[in-house]
């Protein structure tokens, strides 16, 4: 069974994308993929299998001089456009449209080859950080509009999956979280942090791992790490636009460091090497309140407890498996979580973390291809 995945991202950047293939792959069907050509900083992943992935150069990206909205629409026609000539040549099976700019052109390749359309939502889409009030609503009419022609749905936590049924529809769904692919023994040196900067053995390390963006809390937690009563240090790896704002505040602050963005295999075994790990996102979409970041699994997975918001999914993952505590997203709130974490021996006890494992998701991902989309053939 041929699938075709679709995308506005760059798909050898983007590692959820290549690890829903790779569990296809593995699992006998074949993969190819059109993408975009994005230059965001990011580190490209490797890919371990093989498949046929293109990626676009869209000239209507630098069309920067348009209004965001307007410019978002000639991008769209431009996608649809290079991309519906490949895509039919294809012949897929299956059509997997990751987010919402790329499904009309799903449903356009469904009604000219007779593929299944999976839809799957890396976030909620109408309703998440950077979209303004008129793309918002946008996004939701084309969803409810195209809703009919999605065979299978694919989102990433549970409150997100409850909103879709009941807010658009029903669906054949599953959560495929954003795990990471990491297998036992994959270790860093677990000085690795404290030697690259020179940190104390007595300090505890704090590591944010992600985007340096807006929305993400970074501003709250480079407030706390500047209060004077805080001895630990907090390590920002990742790429975006504060970057450079944060290396201009750690070359003030002795105890504010940036590593630059690594490949995604590497990002576990790095944050293997801190204390404690920062997932502190901001409530400015229903898509945030609602998420479980990767950082969250990548924390998990190196063994190291997490400092998280205080939202449904969240805190209900760090209940059930033991791995972290919540907070307010104050400054002062988070200074005082990091000062009594720095001040208290660990009492973290990791549960079983298999059923968070990317091996658990491809196994979701697989029965959801074999039954799902089985289940709805006409």
């Amino acid at each position: 069974m041929k699938t075709l995945h679709l995308t506005h991202t760059d798909i050898e950047f983007d590692s959820r994308i290549l690890k829903e293939m790779g569990a296809l792959v593995a699992a006998g069907y074949t993969a190819s993929g059109i993408g975009v050509v994005l230059d965001e900083g990011a580190q490209k992943t490797a890919v371990s299998f093989k498949a046929n992935i293109t990626a676009l150069n869209l000239r209507s990206r630098k069309l920067t001089f348009l209004p965001r909205t307007l410019r978002h629409v000639v991008t769209l026609f431009e996608l649809v456009g290079r991309m519906l000539p490949r895509a039919v040549r294809e012949r897929p099976d299956v059509i997997h449209c990751h987010d919402t700019l790329v499904l009309p052109l799903g449903c356009i390749v469904k009604w000219l080859t007779g593929a299944k359309l999976v839809y799957d939502a890396h976030e909620l889409e109408s309703d998440r950080n950077g979209l303004t009030r008129l793309q918002g609503a946008l996004t939701l009419r084309v969803e409810k509009l195209l809703w009919r022609f999605v065979d299978a749905l694919i989102v990433v936590s549970p409150s997100i999956e409850r909103w879709y049924q009941e807010n658009i529809g029903p669906k054949p769904s599953t959560v495929i979280l954003n795990s990471p692919l990491f297998h036992e023994g994959q270790h860093q040196d677990e000085d690795y942090l404290r030697k690259k900067f020179a940190i104390p053995a007595e300090s505890k390390v704090f590591i944010y791992v992600g985007i340096l963006g807006h929305g993400r809390g970074i501003d709250l937690l480079t407030e706390a790490f500047k209060d004077p009563q805080v001895s630990s240090h907090v390590v920002f790896l990742g790429y975006g636009e504060l970057s450079q704002d944060l290396k201009r505040l750690a070359a003030e602050h002795p105890n504010i460091h940036v590593h630059d963005a690594v490949p995604h295999s590497q990002v576990v075994p790095i944050a293997q090497s801190a204390d404690f790990g920062l997932c502190l996102v901001q409530d400015v979409s229903l898509s945030d309140y609602y998420c479980l970041p990767n950082k969250l699994f990548e924390y998990c997975f190196a063994g190291v407890p997490v400092l998280a918001s205080d939202f449904p999914d969240i805190r209900a993952l760090l209940t059930q498996y033991g791995v972290g505590e919540c907070c307010k997203l104050h400054a002062d709130d988070i200074r005082d979580a990091i000062l009594r974490l720095e001040r208290s021996p660990s009492t973290f006890q990791f549960a079983n973390l298999t059923p968070l494992s990317w091996q658990a998701q491809e196994q979701k991902l697989v029965a959801l291809y074999q039954q799902g989309l089985s289940a709805t053939k006409h």
